[in-house]
């Protein structure tokens, strides 16, 4: 696993241009939009959802539920590289949905929202570039307000998983250490999604976890939600600004 400033390097290269090469030849792209047409009302989405999409990226899966949930909502994006900012500047322009999409440069490691800011917090492939993954988990833990959803789609510790993450510099992750994780956090009814079966080639090498945070407090006796990073003391204002940003340092574009 290399160290954030690589693959922050690595991203804003290749980002713009070969990463949706590459996801699109794969069949990535399409299977994320009838993955979001079967699944959407499993994820709770109502008129005016507040939703985070944590390392956006270049919008795949943003793009796929504002294009296929019959409810307007807005999305919140963070990620971490400009090149990725690019092509998803490019991608929502296309789709004439730049007007729904916030996007923040920063750490998914320590985000710049409040507790419970999120009725929905989303991630595709992007839990696997973490060397932390139990951070990544739990700042998206934090983010979301009890009773509202969880989803992660990531790499999976397979053959074809272990190929792609090859090219990719990500590590491949375990469902079993994933759910755990998302447990840990306060996580409860995790369960495991697949894409549909005319996309098999894609759930040979991706997982898709979906979980609700606990209502109750002590439920799951969550670990780690609640306890506010010191670098991620920010939050957005009304016009998606960053208001106050410590060491991390992410920022509205």
């Amino acid at each position: 696993m290399e160290d954030a400033a690589q693959v922050r390097g690595f991203f804003d290269k290749v980002g713009p241009w070969f990463y949706e090469f590459f996801f699109t030849l794969l069949g990535y792209r399409a299977s994320l939009r009838h993955f979001s047409r079967l699944n959407y009302p499993h994820l709770g989405l109502d008129r005016g959802a507040r939703v985070l999409d944590a390392g956006i990226g270049s919008g795949f899966l943003t793009a796929n539920l504002l294009r296929e949930t019959p409810v307007r909502f807005t999305v919140t994006g963070l990620d971490f590289s400009l090149g990725m900012w690019i092509a998803l500047k490019r991608w929502l322009r296309r789709l004439n949905l730049e007007n729904q999409v916030k996007f923040y440069l920063g750490d998914m490691r320590a985000m710049p929202f409040r507790n419970a800011s999120f009725d929905l917090v989303v991630s595709s492939a992007a839990m696997e570039y973490l060397p932390e993954v139990d951070k990544g988990i739990a700042e998206c833990c934090r983010v979301l307000r009890p009773g509202g959803r969880l989803l992660v789609i990531t790499t999976r510790r397979t053959f074809i998983g272990k190929l792609i993450a090859l090219l990719w510099r990500n590590a491949t992750l375990e469902p079993a250490r994933m759910a755990q994780h998302m447990r840990d956090g306060g996580i409860h009814h995790v369960k495991r999604l697949r894409f549909p079966w005319y996309f098999p080639h894609v759930n040979w090498w991706g997982m898709v976890l979906l979980g609700e945070k606990a209502e109750d407090p002590d439920e799951n006796m969550p670990r780690n939600v609640g306890k506010t990073p010191g670098t991620a003391s920010a939050t957005p204002g009304k016009k998606g600004r960053l208001l106050r940003v410590s060491a991390a340092r992410p920022q509205a574009i």
